[in-house]
Parts: C-alpha cells; structure tokens; sequence
C-alpha cells in the first residue's frame, strides 16, 4: 500500500507542489537530506569523552516557574511556556496546545527525569479546542499526556501530520484527528488558520517503523499576530521557503537545546546559534527558545542552552529574544 504523500482534504498553500517526498521504501524524506542516524553514530557518540559532563553534576534548570492553576481560564491572546516544546497558545478566544509532555518523560523501559514541573496540574489543563501534535517522537508525542488531555477535552481537536492517527486510536483516543502534508491548511472554522510546514527530522517509536509517519512545523495566523512553532528541526533549506511565504511573523518559536554533540544532533536540533541563524532567515520580530530545560537529552547541561544563547545575544547585541518563564503568560 502507498504511503499517503498528503490529504486530499486539504489545501495547498503553494503551488506546484503535489504531496510530501518519498524515498523507494516509501519512507517520508527531508527536503535536503536525512536528519537520522545509525546505530555506529550512537555508538560513537556514547563512547566518546564528554567534557560538559562535571556540569551536569547537581544541574539546575535556571528557569523561573510560576505555579499558575487557571491557566486555561484566561482565554486572552497569549503565549504561555508549560515547559520543553509544550505550550498553551490562546488565540481569538480558543485554546491550542502544543506537543503536550505533563509529566515525566517514559523511554522504553524507564523514565527521564523532569526538572521543571508543569505550572498547574494536569487536571486543571481543561477547556483546550486544540491539540497541535508536530511528530511521534516521544518527548513530544507522549502516550499518557495525550490520554489525559484528550479525556479532560473529548471534543479538542488534533491538529497532526500523515500517519499519526492510528498510532493515536491505538491509544483509544476518539477525539477528532486530521492529518496534513506539508504545506497544507488544516480546514479549522475559526477567524486563525493553522499550517502543516516542513522541518529537518526524522521519526521513529520503534525498531522497524522508521520515517512511516511525518514530522514538521506549524505556523498560526491570526488578527493577533502569526507564530511560527518550530518543533524539531535542524537548519534547512525550509527556513528560507517559510520566509517567503510568510513575510510577518511576529513570534518564531525554536528550539535550543538537545544540540551536543554537535556532529551527532544538528542534522535534527538546533543550537543556540542556530537558533538566531534561523530567526534572521525567518526575520520574525521575536524569538522564543525551547526544547531546554526540562529533559536531560543529550551532552549539554539543561541550564547551558539558554546560558550560551544570552552570552551570543551579548556579543552580537541582539535584543529581540523573548526569554519566557515557565507559567507566565506573554499577552500578544
């Protein structure tokens, strides 16, 4: 059977452009070249020195958190951080949710510690209209999270990419799922759109389902502004072709952590430098950094991220970086 290279449901917002790529085993591919690698990279990269790691010895997040239970209730045009790569978006009187982790991070068999608690409980996470869920990867997509959130909110919708949906039924969510390709508009009737847009990733849950489901970025428009959710990405061509077709964005939000070793993460994260590479190209008013500070990833320490992106900002004089707390809200 053919995997499905876009949802004919859906628009295209560019043209000539007739679905998303695949390689001969109909696996879904990047725009310029693989962002995965292979069991002698992780080998390599588990046996080779790791000078950060003193630091890592009694980390500590460095992030103000802002316990805030009736997050939900103040429906007023705002970004609010709930840690990692998940946020509570409102817009125009609704509320969207990004790739949601409420808890612990569960891999395979054991859990990775998190460091900085949500801003509420998870129970208070109620009245939210939409799920936006960028890919399967488990620090983005996580099982139990969904669960929840889905139960609290049976009518949220799940805005996703090709693929994920039976992965979600799997889980005995019966909320309403539609799946884009890339550069398609979801059909949502609300006075905001939202985007399915490339990015430079990978997938994968298991040993065999390597690339059968899609990864990308989202952009929200809306009378309030247009943010641009980066997810996961390396630095790609799609950038510059997100420039181009959206000319404002007022808020890019990327990832900085989850970067080191370079050679081994910058095909799929972006570092600190990376991150204000990709807000130039995007020329967004204003970047939001995540994906640190929450999970302990990879060779860099959770507080170095954000240490290394002020110390850039400092020597190359860049102001327009939005250094969100977790739990407080940024009116837009």
């Amino acid at each position: 059977m053919a995997r499905p290279t876009h949802n004919p449901s859906l628009p295209f917002i560019i043209d000539n452009w007739s679905g998303n790529p695949l390689n001969d085993k109909q696996q879904y591919i990047n725009l310029d070249g693989p962002s995965q690698r292979n069991y002698w990279d992780v080998l390599k990269w588990q046996a080779e020195k790791k000078p950060l790691k003193p630091q890592k010895k009694k980390q500590q997040h460095g992030i103000e958190v802002i316990h805030h239970p009736k997050l939900t209730s103040n429906t007023d045009n705002g970004i609010t951080w709930l840690g990692h790569a998940s946020f509570l978006i409102s817009i125009n009187g609704k509320q969207l949710i990004t790739d949601p982790i409420l808890g612990k991070l569960p891999v395979v068999v054991h859990q990775i510690k998190r460091y900085t608690p949500l801003p509420m409980d998870a129970a208070d996470l109620k009245h939210i209209d939409y799920i936006l869920l960028t890919h399967n990867h488990r620090d983005h997509c996580d099982q139990r999270s969904l669960q929840i959130l889905t139960t609290l909110n049976p009518k949220a919708i799940i805005l996703t990419g090709l693929g994920l949906a039976p992965l979600l039924r799997s889980w005995k969510i019966s909320n309403p799922i539609v799946e884009a390709g890339w550069f398609q508009r979801y059909n949502i009737d609300e006075d905001f759109s939202v985007t399915y847009l490339p990015a430079k990733h990978w997938n994968r849950r298991g040993l065999t389902d390597l690339n059968e489901m899609l990864w990308g970025s989202m952009m929200l428009e809306s009378s309030a502004g247009n943010i641009y959710f980066g997810a996961d990405s390396g630095l790609g061509m799609h950038f510059g072709q997100i420039a181009q077709l959206y000319p404002r964005i007022d808020y890019a939000i990327i990832g900085i952590g989850a970067y080191k070793p370079e050679w081994f993460m910058h095909p799929s994260h972006t570092s600190p430098a990376d991150a204000l590479q990709v807000l130039q190209t995007l020329g967004a008013r204003q970047l939001i950094p995540m994906h640190f500070g929450t999970f302990d990833l990879s060779d860099e320490p959770i507080f170095y991220p954000k240490q290394e992106l002020l110390r850039l900002q400092e020597t190359h004089n860049i102001d327009n970086v939005l250094h969100l707390s977790i739990g407080g809200k940024h009116f837009v």
